[in-house]
């Protein structure tokens, strides 16, 4: 009876802390990460005269509402993982998780939409303009 106790309480840890569902790949739930092609892209932009860095989130804010456990998920527009770390909230090990990881989905953002910004500016990206409609 302990045993089938234990197995059942492991597993519901590890289901409610989402541990699951994080990993790589393009699943929405995985961890945002810069990745090296991004990197060099960045370094590609900067060598060709790209001097401004585009502050999409605030890095500040998206800790303080990390304080109501997935509040920094959803402030990065993560809402599937601001629910799963809301409803895991009981359990400490993803409420600490959820800082660490609304940090990164900040900064992994702020990255790509300066790298976004940045080709832009320097015409590498056309802008593309809404048809006027008839």
């Amino acid at each position: 009876m302990r045993t089938k106790i234990s197995i059942l309480l492991i597993f519901s840890l590890v289901f409610l802390s989402g541990c699951w569902l994080k990993g790589t790949g393009n699943s929405g739930m995985a961890l945002k990460r810069i990745t090296p092609k991004m990197e060099k892209q960045m370094a590609y932009l900067l060598d060709k005269g790209c001097d401004e860095e585009y502050q999409y989130l605030d890095p500040d804010m998206a800790m303080l509402y990390s304080f109501l456990p997935g509040g920094g998920q959803f402030y990065a527009g993560e809402q599937k993982k601001g629910i799963l770390y809301l409803i895991s909230s009981p359990l400490i090990f993803p409420y600490l998780a959820s800082f660490k990881d609304a940090q990164n989905s900040v900064d992994y953002y702020n990255f790509k939409y300066t790298i976004k910004f940045c080709a832009q500016k320097l015409g590498f990206v056309r802008r593309v303009k809404p048809k006027a409609l008839d």
